[in-house]
């Protein structure tokens, strides 16, 4: 195991525990301070001192780009589904004409944690696939 699949099972691993505790935390203390869950967030900051002393080949370089890329458009749909998810539930469901603006902080958060977790599981999955691609 290289060290772009160790940051990328911290990603994954730090990405659920934020999504879990969130999840557990608001029928307790509402959405607003739920958002402390987000904390969980701060193991991805270790990351930079996983691995760092790899040279990175072109694979490594081609699946660190494919699954950037996998990550920012789950980031840009986990963006839109909560702005409209956001709109349906206030103005169609409850007739609200008016969010919480704290709410737009959790769709941003809501956006990182999907870019880190999906571009950490596609990392896992893209070398995956190349392992048995070479066994093959």
């Amino acid at each position: 195991m290289n060290g772009e699949q160790k940051r990328a099972w911290v990603g994954l691993i730090a990405g659920t525990a934020c999504v879990v505790g969130y999840v557990a935390l608001v029928p307790f203390v509402g959405y607003h301070h739920a958002r402390v869950a987000f904390a969980f967030f701060a193991l991805f900051a270790i990351t930079p001192f996983i691995g760092r002393k790899e040279p990175a080949d072109e694979r490594d370089r081609s699946i660190a780009r494919r699954a950037t890329l996998i990550g920012g458009m789950a980031s840009y749909l986990a963006f839109v589904l909560g702005c409209m998810g956001t709109w349906f539930i206030a103005y169609d469901w409850l007739g609200k004409e008016q969010v919480s603006v704290h709410l737009m902080a959790d769709i941003t958060g809501l956006g990182a944690i999907a870019l880190i977790s999906v571009r950490s599981a596609a990392i896992l999955v893209l070398y995956g696939r190349h392992v048995e691609a070479d066994n093959a």
